[in-house]
């Protein structure tokens, strides 16, 4: 359309020459050149979006191929041999991050808490009497127990699973008391649970930087009140913080 419109603009042009009318011409072959060339423009916009259009067409279908592929290679490799869970970042038994984590987190969070100027508080909860109990036993107290940790605690916070029956929990800007309010609340709240009549927890608390400054020290000592705790008994559901160095 644009291209007949300048064709026909040009031959008004020709004709205004003939009239001698070569202003007008002029102007009119300008016009019909200007409208060419917009269409023409927008005919190449056109023309590269659809091509674009295409080959994002084609790559999802790509990608969508690609998926189906590895989703039936997943699946094979699943029926072969079995669900693996080893490497997954949070415990499927129990819904706590795997102890293996532990290092990292830890170490980047007493490094910002050491920039920072802030406390930070690792607290040891231990299900007592389940030594001799089977695994899927154990697996329902710690779940029971994680879940409640969980709501307890702040979404900064985070919660590790130490053995069988250990769940550790890093309270991040958080001192001695509030570390104990922490612990007491999810002692209270597990007993309040469905199972909580028979369930007790053993709890031991350490906290940077008044009992350690670094996260090896902090975990270290955190378990040695936890087995002060455990030392008290199972029918006191005891909490123990770490005693301060007096040297």
């Amino acid at each position: 359309m644009c291209a007949g419109c300048a064709i026909a603009a040009l031959a008004a042009g020709i004709a205004a020459v003939v009239l001698d009318e070569s202003v007008l011409a002029l102007v009119a072959t300008a016009l019909a050149v200007t409208v060419a060339a917009v269409g023409v423009w927008l005919d190449l916009r056109r023309t590269r979006a659809e091509q674009s259009l295409l080959e994002a067409r084609a790559q999802t279908r790509g990608l969508r191929r690609q998926l189906h592929a590895l989703e039936a290679q997943q699946a094979e490799q699943t029926a072969e041999t079995g669900t693996s869970t080893d490497e997954w970042e949070i415990d499927p038994a129990t819904g706590l991050i795997r102890e293996q984590h532990l290092p990292v987190v830890l170490m980047q969070v007493i490094a910002t808490a050491r920039r920072n100027v802030q406390p930070v508080s690792v607290v040891f909860w231990e299900v007592d009497g389940l030594d001799d109990a089977a695994a899927t036993a154990r697996d329902q107290a710690l779940t029971a127990l994680a879940a409640v940790a969980w709501r307890t605690m702040r979404e900064s916070d985070a919660v590790f699973r130490l053995g069988p029956d250990v769940a550790l929990g890093v309270l991040v800007d958080t001192a001695e008391s509030g570390a104990l309010i922490v612990a007491d609340r999810v002692r209270t709240s597990l007993r309040a649970s469905p199972i909580g009549d028979s369930l007790t927890v053993s709890a031991g608390i350490a906290c940077y930087p008044s009992h350690a400054l670094d996260p090896v020290e902090l975990v270290s000592r955190a378990a040695r009140a936890l087995e002060a705790a455990r030392a008290e008994g199972h029918a006191r559901d005891y909490v123990a913080i770490a005693a301060h160095d007096t040297t």
